[in-house]
């Protein structure tokens, strides 16, 4: 069924053009469903295809036994499991190992079905990173390498890592005092290219190879990126507050100066409620992309709104279909 902006509008969903003039300047929240657009490689479904063929029969096991290719959504199983054991004395070092084997598992995932350079088309990057300067600052839960090529481009925001003077001259260091620009992009959940190494954490760089091949030398070398794919919530902002770099973001997440928020691709799972609940203590107003598709009746719509409605108890929510706030082609 075709929705058109009358239904949609019936239903409280507005089209980008009319409400965008009360977000001016304001941050941007993306997850998932932005990457989606450059490329669907990214996809749970195409990362889990590309695991589960080289993974142990152990792991498989578990994906079948909760019937999803969700790494998230097993990594919280086997969290939960964990701190059961933990509560009663019960060795868990087994769950422990595929715990930590399934994290290594997606971020390797991740960086070998990341489309190389050649699959990344640079005039649809240079066009969305033109419409992305309408914001004021990028938070982030991507891992991806768009966003790295998106601020390039945008020549707009900076990234706190710039300082040259590391012992390691493939990095840049993290460095809090960028005084040189007001606009910034926060990677929330780490992303690809950034590392922790020692109480650093750094962004590496390309060198005569393209950025994806350092990036999977470093991986061969069991240097693995600065990812949270912790499975709850809990233990996701455990994990942020345990390292320097996160938890400057999150800090800013909770403390931006605007009172208002654009949410895109972002679903607000309950893997992300601590993300929900900074934006809920911090922000009076958000605007949040529904993704409309003709395979979604209006029953699964207003379900969907009713869902994001209730994660918010002081924040207002303006609902825009999420298709008319970039233009991707």
């Amino acid at each position: 069924m075709k929705h058109t902006p009358k239904i949609l509008n019936a239903e409280g969903i507005r089209q980008w053009d009319l409400i965008k003039k009360d977000f001016i300047k304001s941050p941007l929240l993306l997850g998932n469903g932005f990457s989606l657009n450059f490329s669907t490689k990214l996809l749970y479904k195409n990362l889990y295809d590309n695991y589960i063929k080289n993974c142990s029969d152990e792991i498989t096991s578990l994906f079948k036994e909760f019937d999803s290719y969700n790494f998230e959504i097993i990594l919280e199983h086997l969290e939960s499991t964990e701190r059961v054991c933990k509560a009663l004395n019960i060795n868990h070092d087994r769950i422990s190992k595929n715990k930590n084997l399934i994290k290594q598992g997606l971020i390797d995932s991740i960086n070998r079905i990341h489309p190389t350079p050649d699959q990344i088309k640079l005039e649809q990057i240079r066009k969305v990173a033109e419409q992305i300067k309408e914001f004021d600052q990028i938070f982030t839960t991507n891992y991806d390498l768009f966003s790295y090529y998106l601020i390039l481009e945008s020549k707009k925001f900076g990234d706190y890592f710039y300082f040259e003077n590391y012992r390691d001259n493939r990095f840049k260091l993290f460095n809090s005092g960028d005084e040189r620009n007001n606009n910034h992009i926060y990677y929330l959940h780490g992303a690809l290219f950034l590392f922790d190494k020692s109480i650093n954490t750094l962004k590496i760089k390309r060198d005569e190879n393209w950025l994806i091949e350092v990036i999977t030398k470093e991986i061969n070398s069991d240097n693995y990126p600065l990812f949270i794919s912790e499975g709850t919530h809990e233990m996701k902002l455990k994990a942020i507050q345990s390292n320097n770099y996160l938890s400057y973001c999150f800090r800013h997440l909770k403390e931006n100066k605007s009172k208002k928020m654009v949410v895109f691709g972002q679903s607000l799972s309950n893997q992300d409620l601590h993300i929900v609940q900074a934006i809920d203590n911090s922000y009076e107003k958000i605007a949040y992309g529904i993704r409309i598709t003709e395979n979604k009746n209006l029953k699964e719509i207003k379900a969907e709104l009713n869902r994001v409605r209730s994660l918010f108890k002081k924040t207002e929510i303006e609902f825009f279909d999420s298709s008319t706030l970039f233009d991707f082609e």
